[in-house]
């Protein structure tokens, strides 16, 4: 408990501060000023919880000082002291609510008495605070289930209607209501500030809601109708929008979907299974986008996308000429065409990109250039793109690695290297199928002798030109051995070798398996 005491007269100022069992009392801070306005410079600071003042001070007196404690800090107790019993005073005392009022000369067991009880309504205010705290929590906790339970199902609607009783929610579970789902992405939701947001944004609407956290970055919405006042779709897209107009003064990423309108709060599951339908749209928009509910439905939005094949070869050969202006072209392409179906489950979407991503990745380690740190536990390629929210996301991060990699490529070019070991990878690519294939014809094509062919390469690669044909016949049996229509036979003739059994000997040697292990693998 924390006291000020102010006091111009010093002996009676340091007769009170030894004299007053002040740790029996509770007091544990103490802070004393000589005047009305060094008491009031202290209380900007100290905020006390009891003033014991003087009445007639110099500069400002113990009423002016109580006035504007009264105006500032409301619940501070105020206890007077004065050797005047003037009923102007005791007047001014009243009206201020000051606890007691002391008569001086100061008798010490009658001060402490009245410090007591200015102790004692401190305390007995706390409790009704902490109370009405407990109480708001209760209430709020009851409300979130409620909320929860709705979507889930399974419920009694006697119990469900006396709980929301309990918790002072009385709107109609008989009439239309709706669900809106909210992904807050950026920065990291604070649920007490969106509590407050919700409040403020809704309010006006009058509409009754309830809301719950589904996860940590997902809020359930319900709006309900009042008897007056059904809930019908124009009503619900103004809250929303005012929902998405509060969001934007916090959050730089979300994305709001709203359900469609049931016919009564036990149906809510229907809406709510709409709303996430919505949702999963947002990721082929803009963030901060409001997805209101239409009577089409997800699935007639459009087809799933198809990735087409050709795409990964002209991406994979556009890395390899280094044209690094066609492969932002073909990426640009691709997520131009994937945002015009948003029925395209998202966990396709980054399987896709994530293929490319690993091409990219593979290309920069044939050129003896690191676009991931491998050291990591985890697939950091995977990662960057599971981790992206948007389909915006995903081509930023897509954008920034082909960058990375144009950087390193240009990195070697400056520092002496040329595009001979481009134009010797992509004759590798061109002719790895051949299994007579050697170093022989790679220098006869670049018309240089072997031994210069090879130093060119394994300065520019870090592998020797062997080496790279048969990792690069090892990834591409890979890809094929993904097709159950393929003999392990036709696999090996595609990649270069007439001998299967050959074939199995490096692929295992390669990849610890198998190739029939390997493709049973792939299919789990």
């Amino acid at each position: 408990m924390k006291l000020l005491f102010a006091e111009d007269e010093k002996f009676t100022r340091e007769g009170v501060l030894k004299s007053v069992a002040w740790e029996r009392l509770g007091i544990t801070e103490l802070r004393e000023a000589v005047d009305g306005l060094e008491a009031v410079a202290l209380a900007e600071q100290f905020k006390p919880d009891i003033v014991l003042t003087d009445i007639r001070m110099p500069r400002m007196d113990g009423i002016e000082l109580a006035f504007h404690l009264r105006r500032k800090y409301p619940q501070c107790k105020i206890v007077f002291m004065s050797g005047y019993a003037d009923k102007e005073y005791l007047k001014a005392a009243i009206t201020l609510k000051a606890v007691s009022y002391v008569e001086k000369p100061i008798d010490i067991e009658e001060l402490e008495d009245a410090l007591q009880g200015a102790i004692t309504i401190i305390l007995e205010e706390q409790r009704h605070v902490a109370n009405d705290t407990v109480a708001k929590e209760n209430k709020s906790y009851m409300k979130q289930e409620a909320a929860l339970q709705l979507i889930r199902g399974g419920y009694e609607d006697d119990i469900l209607r006396s709980r929301l009783l309990a918790a002072d929610f009385t709107a109609p579970l008989h009439a239309p209501a709706a669900t809106v789902l909210i992904k807050l992405v950026s920065p990291k939701p604070s649920k007490e500030k969106l509590e407050i947001m919700l409040d403020s944004a809704l309010a006006p609407s009058d509409k009754p809601y309830l809301y719950a956290w589904k996860d940590e970055s997902h809020v359930i919405v319900h709006f309900f109708s009042l008897p007056q006042d059904v809930l019908e779709s124009s009503s619900l897209q103004h809250m929303c929008y005012e929902l998405s107009s509060a969001l934007k003064q916090e959050f730089s990423l979300f994305s709001i979907a709203a359900g469609s309108v049931a016919s009564a709060a036990k149906k809510l599951q229907e809406s709510y299974t709409s709303a996430v339908l919505r949702l999963q749209e947002s990721f082929f928009h803009k963030p901060c986008t409001l997805i209101l509910h239409d009577n089409r439905g997800s699935d007639a939005l459009s087809q799933h996308y198809q990735a087409q094949p050709e795409h990964f070869n002209r991406f994979t050969e556009a890395l390899i000429e280094e044209n690094s202006d066609m492969v932002l072209q073909l990426l640009t392409a691709i997520t131009s065409d994937i945002r015009q179906h948003p029925g395209t489950l998202i966990v396709s979407v980054k399987e896709l990109y994530y293929r490319f991503l690993l091409e990219m990745d593979k290309f920069a380690q044939s050129r003896n250039i690191t676009l991931f740190d491998t050291s990591a536990e985890n697939d950091v390629a995977w990662k960057l793109i599971l981790e992206c929210h948007y389909l915006d996301d995903i081509h930023r991060v897509m954008t920034l690695k082909l960058e990375e990699l144009t950087r390193a490529l240009k990195e070697r070019t400056a520092g002496g290297m040329t595009s001979t070991s481009s134009r010797i990878v992509r004759y590798i690519h061109l002719h790895f199928a051949e299994d007579d294939l050697s170093v022989q014809d790679v220098s006869d094509h670049m018309q240089m002798t072997a031994s210069h062919l090879i130093s060119i390469f394994k300065e520019a690669t870090g592998k020797t030109i062997k080496q790279y044909v048969t990792e690069y016949r090892m990834e591409k049996a890979k890809d094929l051995l993904r097709n159950n229509r393929l003999k392990v036979l036709d696999v090996a003739s595609q990649v270069g070798f007439k001998d299967g059994e050959h074939f199995a000997k490096i692929f295992r040697k390669s990849t610890g398996m198998t190739p029939s292990e390997y493709r049973e693998r792939c299919q789990l």
